[in-house]
């Protein structure tokens, strides 16, 4: 590595200090700056680009580069272009460039409906509780996936009797704090899961709520192949009855947390603060989206108005 490679990798972590410190971002930013710098700084090294050069010049190849050779869709590589500039601004390099047009937020948003939600719990086997609790816990919390991956035991009253408990989530999107529910039964899961993997004498090793097999805490990757695995295997069984719902294409992490809003503002007919709240939207309008989604709920509801 050059000596002004060596000199960009110790601001960066500079940056991060100053990001941890001065700005008090959270852990899971914080990472995500430096993981995308760290992979710009290699890409300079591998190419020997000099950030004194054209610094426009060089994030055009840049994207170029993300998009032909990594494939990355433009909403990515927007993203990574945004904390690539923070950083360069960090190190008074002023970049005036147009960002990729990004098309694919006039799309649909993907969701799974009640019923489909139920298929993929119903393909999970009864023994393999911390799976199912995984996925209705997702579901019916819309957590982020980073957020169940750090929940902890202390987080929520694992004794309550109530029929909604509060969560207490921490250091969640933009180091913001905020309080979710889950519901009985899906806590009552949750305290089986706890149950069969404590009994016999054996104990936890760690404070995590979700643990993998090794008793350490499971982590996003893990859940995001998890929820995969049963979105496959759920097709495979569908498929053989001559029913083709599609949910290996749709169902994620992700998806589960669409498809709890959904359901919170057009099944339930929450108010939509309240859902804002629930989902830690900064913005009430990100969460307006989601009211503008399920069409047949719009017709149905057409349907029964009754005309004078």
């Amino acid at each position: 590595m050059n000596k002004n490679i060596e000199e960009l990798q110790n601001q960066l972590n500079n940056y991060c200090d100053e990001l941890d410190v001065l700005r008090n971002l959270s852990n899971t930013t914080i990472r995500n700056y430096k993981q995308t710098n760290e992979t710009f700084i290699k890409y300079l090294n591998e190419m020997d680009l000099k950030m004194s050069e054209n610094a426009e010049n060089i994030l055009k190849k840049y994207i170029i580069y993300l998009k032909k050779d990594k494939d990355n869709s433009y909403s990515t590589i927007n993203k990574y272009l945004q904390q690539i500039i923070q950083f360069l601004k960090y190190l008074n390099i002023t970049v005036e460039i147009q960002l990729p047009k990004d098309n694919t937020r006039n799309k649909k948003i993907k969701y799974l409906k009640p019923d489909e939600i139920q298929e993929v719990l119903k393909t999970v086997p009864k023994h393999n509780v911390r799976d199912k609790a995984i996925i209705q816990t997702l579901y019916r919390t819309g957590l982020r996936v980073s957020e169940l991956s750090n929940l902890k035991k202390q987080n929520l009253n694992l004794k309550s009797t109530d029929k909604a408990i509060a969560i207490n989530v921490f250091d969640g999107k933009g180091g913001k704090d905020r309080t979710v529910y889950i519901d009985d039964l899906t806590l009552k899961l949750v305290n089986t899961m706890i149950y069969k993997r404590t009994r016999k004498n054996r104990t936890d090793k760690t404070d995590y709520l979700f643990t993998n097999n090794t008793g350490g805490r499971l982590s996003e990757r893990s859940i995001q192949k998890l929820v995969k695995k049963y979105a496959t295997e759920t097709d495979e069984r569908l498929n053989e009855e001559g029913l083709k719902l599609g949910l290996s294409e749709r169902l994620t992490p992700h998806t589960l947390r669409h498809s709890f809003t959904i359901y919170l503002l057009n099944y339930s007919n929450r108010p939509i603060n309240e859902v804002q709240q629930l989902l830690g939207h900064s913005n009430i309008s990100t969460t307006q989206i989601y009211s503008k989604v399920d069409d047949s709920t719009i017709k149905n509801s057409y349907e029964n108005i009754k005309w004078d």
